[in-house]
């Protein structure tokens, strides 16, 4: 009984979203008169409603009803193509396996999702979007540098508010990654009138679909698909969406199982001052190392950042943290970042051969694109703790500090080599005026450093 009032209702909503060819591989249900797509919630109520009932009236416990989502489905018109109906028979044969991991994976983010989606007054069904783009794995990258669930680029991820850098990835965030997929989604249907194109715009960019819709004289994704005037990933991520709507809107029927969404409300966000490492929060709070972590997956140093951050905990200890948000940084000992004042003869190619580092990754952690960016005085952050510092720098090479005295040089060639002027160069080695130089004479050509732990 309960396998007949599903199909039924999805009957009637695949009636109302698609033409009444039958697609040979669906579920053939004798096609009933169907309510409209507005009354659908409590369609699907009452057919919950009557089914209880039944149960009750034969006097045994009424089982758990398997989890569908008929609103999903009902949310967008699914074509009929027969490249739907083959993405259909590849997830319910070949791909069963990683299709049936993702739909039960999908109930920890669906609602989020869903309440993103609501915001934006967007289709429920796009939920099920990440199961083609990432199966709902937070930290997966794609060989084209796309990043998190929702497979964002970095340009894209931050012209939506993201933030990529050396020390944070909001593509890794489910909530924030969620909130700027909807945004753009919402900003692709409004340019293009209708999700099957919005879709292959999220898949290969608005402007591909543009040109091709132009040097095509088409109107539609599907005719472009038909001319194979869009890159082959894009004809074939489009039909595997509606295919995915499909078994989310009956996965009993296809072989599948959903699992029932989860509300993440055992978390909060707390914020802090940083630089702070998780492994100190967790020492501090109690919290394993492994669940921080996991709870924070676009901190991609295991470090809340520089300046003021937020740290999601659960929500137990989250009192217990905000209540040192401010000193946590003071205290951290773990944290790999210190700060450090540099001063003429300095240079981040020098300092990142001491501390054992590359200059790429200095210049990355400070948001710079050049060195000539930094100059004397200037106070940067480097990827090494502040108590080892200072050792890494005594025990390097003396030629960042000291220069040999060879044939021919005077102050003014060695304090100009070094960046410094003639004044600086005596007074770094006490050297009054008139003092002459000799061959082999070790110079200092670099003051020494300021360092502290911690944020500016």
């Amino acid at each position: 009984m309960r396998n007949i009032l599903l199909l039924t209702a999805v009957a009637l909503y695949s009636v109302a979203c698609a033409s009444t060819t039958p697609a040979p591989n669906r579920p053939q249900i004798p096609p009933l008169n169907p309510p409209h797509l507005a009354d659908a919630q409590q369609f699907q109520q009452d057919l919950q409603d009557a089914y209880t009932k039944i149960l009750t009236r034969s006097d045994k416990p009424a089982p758990d009803v398997a989890v569908v989502d008929i609103e999903a489905a009902a949310s967008i018109p699914i074509p009929q193509h027969r490249t739907i109906d083959s993405a259909l028979r590849l997830f319910t044969v070949d791909m069963k396996e990683s299709i049936q991991t993702s739909l039960l994976r999908s109930a920890r983010y669906r609602a989020l999702i869903d309440k993103a989606l609501a915001e934006q007054k967007l289709p429920k069904g796009l939920a099920y979007l990440p199961v083609i783009e990432s199966a709902y794995l937070t930290k997966l990258t794609s060989t084209a540098g796309a990043h998190g669930i929702w497979q964002f680029m970095p340009e894209t991820a931050r012209e939506y508010g993201l933030r990529v850098d050396w020390w944070v990835d909001d593509r890794a965030d489910p909530e924030r990654s969620t909130r700027a997929a909807a945004a753009y989604l919402k900003d692709l249907h409004r340019m293009f009138g209708d999700w099957s194109l919005a879709l292959a715009a999220y898949n290969c960019g608005p402007n591909r679909v543009k040109q091709s819709l132009d040097n095509n004289g088409a109107t539609t994704f599907w005719e472009l698909l038909d001319a194979a005037a869009l890159p082959k990933e894009t004809r074939g991520y489009v039909p595997t969406f509606f295919a995915t709507l499909l078994i989310a809107s009956d996965p009993e029927t296809y072989g599948f199982t959903l699992g029932k969404s989860v509300e993440r409300d055992n978390d909060k966000r707390v914020e802090v001052r940083g630089p702070v490492s998780l492994d100190y929060i967790a020492e501090v709070t109690g919290v394993d190392q492994d669940v921080l972590r996991e709870l924070n997956p676009a901190l991609r140093r295991g470090v809340v950042p520089p300046g003021r951050g937020t740290v999601r905990v659960p929500a137990k200890v989250a009192e217990t943290l905000a209540s040192r948000a401010d000193t946590l940084r003071d205290d951290d000992a773990y944290v790999k970042v210190c700060t450090f004042r540099l001063r003429k003869g300095d240079s981040v190619k020098r300092l990142a051969r001491a501390i054992g580092s590359k200059p790429e990754t200095i210049l990355a952690m400070n948001n710079l694109d050049s060195p000539n960016q930094l100059g004397s005085g200037d106070t940067i952050y480097l990827p090494v703790r502040a108590r080892e510092l200072g050792a890494l720098l005594a025990h390097s090479d003396d030629r960042q500090f000291y220069y040999a005295v060879k044939k021919g040089d005077t102050l003014y060639s060695i304090a100009k080599r070094h960046g410094l002027s003639v004044a600086e160069l005596r007074e770094m080695n006490e050297m009054s005026k008139g003092t002459a130089i000799h061959t082999g004479q070790k110079l200092r050509v670099a003051s020494s450093r300021t360092l502290t732990a911690g944020g500016m």
